[in-house]
């Protein structure tokens, strides 16, 4: 099995990588390397599990594209926890693959020969390859009736996604992938550990293939109120030092105020106001824990002109104060 990468980035414009049939692997191997590229800086943590392949990004990049050939099927599960991912495909018959920031998807692709696209930000992702025979081994060997849209797919050679649209990553998925990227066991009750959890955290999803709703637009919203709201989405993420108000928003979005807060919950499923309020309150933490920062200092790098409108906020989201994490 063999992945080959070109872009400007690597040294004589390409990268290859070859994997063992089916990501066997005797030993638990995890590997994290610094990633010092022109473009692209930061780790690359890259495991090895017996039948999967998991790999942790935490970089931070420029505008660039790779393009990409593997020369087996591609099946993989993508978190954009920050940041986002597309891939055009070399034939345009095939289908793209887009994970905007803050989504996943579950996807199969027959063949992967194209370009992947990454804007300029921090880009935080987990990432689960695994193939047709892990499967097999975690589901049994009718595994394609039992996935039956999944199994179609498999079986027609054909492209699957989870979603025709990649969805907001939740709650409770963003809990599941803390537990995975910040397990700090020693390695050998890491690797059990780690195997239960993704294939958890697997079969939890692909039980979910089987339902007919996610072969739709998610929540029935047409495409182009879909693209507006994650457009909003977008403008708050870069403008969180920014006063942000609805009526600005709408304008961003092309659309009525109601109509914004209405697409932003479904997609979302948590208000406008509270989705800055928790992102803000996300960074503020990064920057005192991370950056030793003051209190006051995380407050002003997030738009709050009084510490102690901040603190009251943080207090609301965390239940506890800022100052304990000095």
């Amino acid at each position: 099995m063999k992945t080959t990468l070109k872009s400007s980035i690597f040294k004589n414009n390409v990268l290859v990588k070859t994997f063992e049939k089916d990501f066997k692997a005797s030993i638990f191997i995890e590997n994290t390397t610094p990633i010092d590229y022109a473009l692209v800086k930061g780790t690359l943590t890259e495991l090895s599990i017996n039948g999967l392949r998991v790999l942790i990004r935490n970089v931070k990049t420029e505008d660039y594209s790779i393009g990409v050939h593997h020369d087996f099927p591609f099946f993989k599960l993508q978190f954009e926890i920050e940041g986002s991912s597309l891939y055009k495909p070399l034939d345009k018959c095939e289908p793209e693959v887009y994970i905007p920031n803050a989504h996943y998807n579950l996807f199969y692709l027959p063949k992967v020969h194209g370009t992947l696209t990454y804007k300029k930000g921090q880009r935080k992702t987990l990432e689960v390859l695994f193939t047709e025979n892990y499967l097999k081994d975690i589901i049994g060997e009718n595994f394609k009736e039992i996935l039956h849209r999944f199994g179609t797919a498999i079986s027609r050679k054909t492209a699957f996604f989870m979603w025709q649209k990649s969805q907001p990553i939740t709650n409770d998925l963003q809990n599941h992938i803390n537990e995975i990227v910040f397990c700090n066991y020693h390695k050998d009750l890491k690797k059990p550990y780690l195997e239960a959890k993704i294939k958890e955290l697997l079969i939890l999803l692909l039980a979910q293939t089987n339902d007919e709703i996610n072969k739709d637009t998610p929540f029935n919203l047409p495409e182009i109120d879909y693209n507006a709201i994650l457009k909003v989405e977008n403008y708050i993420n870069a403008h969180l030092k920014d006063t942000l108000t609805i009526p600005e928003l709408a304008v961003i979005a092309g659309m009525n105020t109601t109509k914004l807060k209405q697409g932003f919950k479904l997609i979302f499923s948590t208000t406008i106001f509270k989705y800055i309020s928790c992102l803000r309150m996300e960074q503020a933490k990064k920057q005192i824990v991370e950056k030793k920062c003051t209190v006051a200092e995380a407050a002003y790098h997030v738009g709050y002109k009084h510490p102690q409108h901040f603190t009251v906020a943080f207090k609301k989201i965390y239940g506890y104060l800022p100052s304990n994490l000095t």
